[in-house]
């Protein structure tokens, strides 16, 4: 992994052991990341084909219904202070950081309020069963302190603890799939597996989000917290923006195309954003690395370097395992999935090597820079929607899909700041 750039300053000259260690300690923490997400996301499906099977069409289409609300708006329930803490609080003196990670804890906490109410709303306002509906609205409560543990953990440099709280977290959830559906499986049994899981990833994580220093004694100025939520605003923003490119392709296709088409497309979709794992973990990872003064740009331009190649070979070799499985394991009908993948896959590796440099941009302080790089992606998806899915169909929406994705990873490269600015909370720090 020669693309692990160190800044000068961290590495002094004649000490060039000090950057194996780093090196080391970067690769470690991004592979136990990026495991905990490929486990928790293996699970996920793996649940998601349980459900399928033992519920029903009905039953499985009512679960769906049920998290539908916290898999929309669960990523944003922390108001974005998650990120700021990730992203900035490693480096503030401790009073400062006790004081953003306590204003954390209670966005999370109303946060957790207001989506736990709109999952009940919505489930009982869709006439979904009460009890399995209470069990997701505990779920959406929990999620966004879940968020801010993560953080936390993360600005702690102790990313590795997330990965394997996510591991439990994948474990607990299936087998307590397994045990509660022992006597016959129900939709409860399912939405409380669900909850239960991020129960327990919340008490893996309790420690590194109780330890000293993190507490919320603190209170933070009115003009600094003012800041963090501006800086909480942006990345909510960007999310959205992330969230409407990844999934508005789905709503357009359903005004032109079958809903066997649908489903082709949204398979291989799934496949592609398999590619995402390793680059999610790794920009988390160098996180810390940057706030310590680990990592310049110039650092994190190698390892997104490093990264484009190493996804670009994973991208190949899991398009010619499609080519060669995806039909024996799903049919005839998914044929076209290969050729969907294909054209999707050049954009998935665009956005995955773009990925810690956005890394090294939010850790700037500077979120709205990669906002503007996700608003104009969703113009080009918006208009490559319209303009090819009526004549081209699903392959029209992954070209739109590609297009976006390349727009957003040169706007992530060309916006990056050149230096990073001191860590100080400063009130008049603006992104």
């Amino acid at each position: 992994m020669s693309g692990l750039g160190i800044s000068p300053g961290a590495v002094p000259a004649g000490e060039p052991a000090v950057a194996v260690p780093l090196r080391s300690r970067l690769i470690k923490d991004s592979a136990a990341l990026g495991l905990g997400q490929t486990v928790a996301l293996a699970a996920g499906a793996l649940a998601a084909l349980l459900a399928a099977r033992w519920l029903g069409a009905t039953a499985k289409g009512q679960l769906t219904l049920m998290f539908a609300v916290p898999a929309l708006l669960g990523p944003l329930a922390a108001g974005g202070v998650d990120s700021y803490i990730a992203a900035r609080a490693g480096g503030r003196d401790p009073q400062q950081r006790r004081a953003v990670v306590g204003l954390g804890v209670r966005a999370a906490r109303w946060g957790g309020v207001a989506l736990a109410s709109a999952t009940l709303a919505y489930g009982i306002g869709t006439g979904l069963p009460p009890g399995p509906v209470l069990f997701a609205a505990v779920l959406a409560g929990l999620r966004p302190g879940l968020a801010v543990a993560q953080a936390v953990a993360t600005s702690d440099d102790q990313v590795a603890r997330v990965g394997r709280a996510l591991v439990a977290m994948a474990a607990a959830q299936l087998s307590l799939v397994v045990v509660l559906a022992a006597d016959g499986a129900s939709v409860a049994d399912f939405a409380a597996a669900s909850a239960l899981s991020v129960l327990v990833g919340r008490r893996l994580l309790r420690p590194a989000r109780s330890r000293p220093g993190a507490g919320a004694s603190a209170e933070l100025a009115p003009a600094q917290r003012r800041q963090v939520l501006r800086f909480g605003g942006a990345v909510v923003v960007g999310d959205a923006l992330q969230l409407a490119n990844y999934r508005m392709d789905l709503f357009v296709l359903a005004a032109f195309v079958p809903v066997a088409d649908i489903g082709v497309y949204a398979v291989a979709v799934a496949l592609a954003e398999i590619l995402w794992q390793l680059p999610q973990a790794v920009s988390r990872s160098i996180l810390p690395r940057i706030v310590a003064g680990q990592l310049d740009r110039a650092g994190v331009l190698r390892i997104s370097k490093a990264l484009g190649a190493v996804t670009a070979g994973l991208a190949l070799v899991g398009w010619l395992l499609a080519v060669h499985l995806v039909e024996p394991v799903f049919g005839s009908d998914f044929a076209r999935v290969p050729l969907v993948l294909a054209v999707l896959l050049p954009g998935a590796v665009l956005v995955s090597a773009a990925k810690p440099i956005a890394a090294w941009t939010l850790s700037c302080g500077c979120p709205s820079r990669n906002v503007r790089a996700s608003a104009a992606g969703f113009a080009v998806v918006a208009a490559g929607n319209v303009l090819l899915v009526p004549s081209f169909g699903i392959v029209g929406a992954a070209v739109a899909s590609t297009l976006g994705y390349g727009v957003v990873a040169a706007g992530v490269a060309l916006l990056a700041p050149a230096s990073h600015p001191s860590t100080s909370l400063d009130p008049e720090e603006t992104s």
